[in-house]
């Protein structure tokens, strides 16, 4: 009796001291699709589409929608960041560094987090619930993938400290509110040429 006791305490010990790892997913595609979250909200992003492209420490995120398009660059390992926008026929690039991308996206610092014990299945994935609060008021509702991270953290921000892959989120704020639901996830490898920036075409804004 006392050696599967014993088994029983070391594979607790074992658990606590060694905890289950995440999987690292370091190529990936999301897409989501973007509506409203409230009955009597106005949406400009309405019927949008929003793809992330994850390889090794790159993302690529593209929104387009019926009013503009933008395409955010971001590379993990140096932190600089490059943003395309398209508005009708007029096309602006604005290259960041490190320095000026984390003031860029100052207002994600500080964010709280807290974990409800609410489920929802999103692409045949049980995704749990979290709840982001931004210092400035604003609050996102978040369903992920806990055993699944992503291999780039820092972008979108306001993810950086959800403890998996988001699958759907809902912001609420401004008097919108919008959400934001994945209708494809593929872990082939993504192509080189998504992470291509443009060297013409574009106004240089900064």
């Amino acid at each position: 009796m006392k050696k599967p006791l014993l088994t029983f305490l070391i594979s607790l010990f074992t658990l606590s001291v060694f905890p289950q790892q995440h999987k690292i997913i370091s190529d990936c595609t999301i897409t989501y699709t973007v509506s409203n979250a409230g009955a009597n909200t106005k949406n400009d992003l309405q019927g949008a589409l929003k793809t992330i492209y994850i390889s090794g420490k790159q993302i690529r995120i593209d929104l387009i929608s019926n009013s503009f398009n933008q395409t955010i660059f971001y590379n993990d390992n140096t932190g600089q960041a490059t943003v395309l926008k398209s508005i009708g026929q007029s096309k602006y690039i604005s290259n960041y560094t490190a320095a000026e991308w984390q003031k860029e996206n100052a207002e994600y610092n500080g964010i709280k987090i807290s974990f409800t014990k609410n489920v929802k299945k999103i692409l045949n994935y049980d995704c749990k619930e979290a709840l982001l609060q931004l210092k400035n008021g604003s609050k996102y509702t978040v369903y992920y993938v806990p055993d699944i991270m992503p291999s780039v953290t820092e972008n979108d921000f306001e993810f950086k400290i959800v403890p998996g892959l988001v699958l759907q989120y809902e912001t609420s704020g401004r008097n919108q509110k919008i959400r934001y639901t994945a209708s494809q996830l593929n872990f082939d490898p993504v192509p080189a040429f998504r992470f291509e920036i443009p060297k013409s075409e574009y106004k240089i804004l900064k």
